[in-house]
């Protein structure tokens, strides 16, 4: 009896990460199909402008460094000026940040969105712009950019040192959908919770500067 209690107990056990990979597996393939959306209202002028950078950043989406395609991001880039440090991107240099500016070039908001080739020098443009949310609980909306730190321990808000950045295409209950270049050599989407350990805050470009000039 107890040989079988034991046996039954272990095959438990092994089932509990097969769980977890099914579900994991079954999550990967909902959230693309998911309505992807704003976490809260916004003005309809201000919704239409945010998805309007989404969809010039999904426009590069599958541009990949291993057919040479991200290199007409890393020139759009490099073809604004001031260029940021004064420095031309290099094709064989990481090209995270330089995707996220470049769409901002694309759409004509570097007023409101500053441009950079490193992520720790755009989080600061962005604090120079009174834009910047130190706060991993904040629920972004679509438009929005989201900066990482990879050594997060997970503890309070991150302020760590951040090495990558993407571009919020919308939210579904907890779920955030960023669209990244140079996540795995291309331009893809990652899903990530609210609040998620690596989070390390937001560039929240004041769009509603754009939308309501100043007097």
């Amino acid at each position: 009896m107890k040989t079988k209690r034991k046996r039954k107990i272990k095959g438990l056990l092994l089932g509990i990460p097969l769980a977890v990979l099914l579900l994991a597996a079954a999550a990967l393939l909902l959230l693309p199909k998911l309505p992807w959306g704003f976490a809260r209202q916004v003005p309809e002028e201000e919704k239409a402008l945010r998805l309007s950078l989404v969809k010039a950043a999904e426009e590069w989406l599958h541009r990949a460094e291993d057919d040479g395609s991200h290199r007409d991001i890393i020139d759009l880039y490099n073809g604004h000026t001031p260029l940021a440090q004064g420095y031309a991107v290099q094709y064989t240099d990481d090209w995270c940040s330089t995707y996220a500016s470049a769409v901002a070039i694309q759409c004509g908001l570097t007023e409101i969105i500053p441009t950079e080739c490193g992520c720790e020098r755009h989080i600061g443009r962005f604090m120079d712009l009174d834009s910047w949310v130190e706060d991993d609980s904040y629920f972004p909306l679509p438009g929005d950019y989201i900066f990482y730190c990879w050594t997060d321990n997970g503890l309070g808000d991150c302020t760590g040192w951040s090495s990558h950045v993407g571009i919020v295409t919308g939210t579904f209950g907890p779920w955030i959908r960023v669209i990244e270049g140079n996540y795995r050599d291309q331009v893809t989407y990652r899903y990530i919770l609210v609040d998620s350990k690596g989070i390390r805050g937001y560039g929240v470009p004041q769009y509603e500067k754009i939308c309501q000039p100043e007097p």
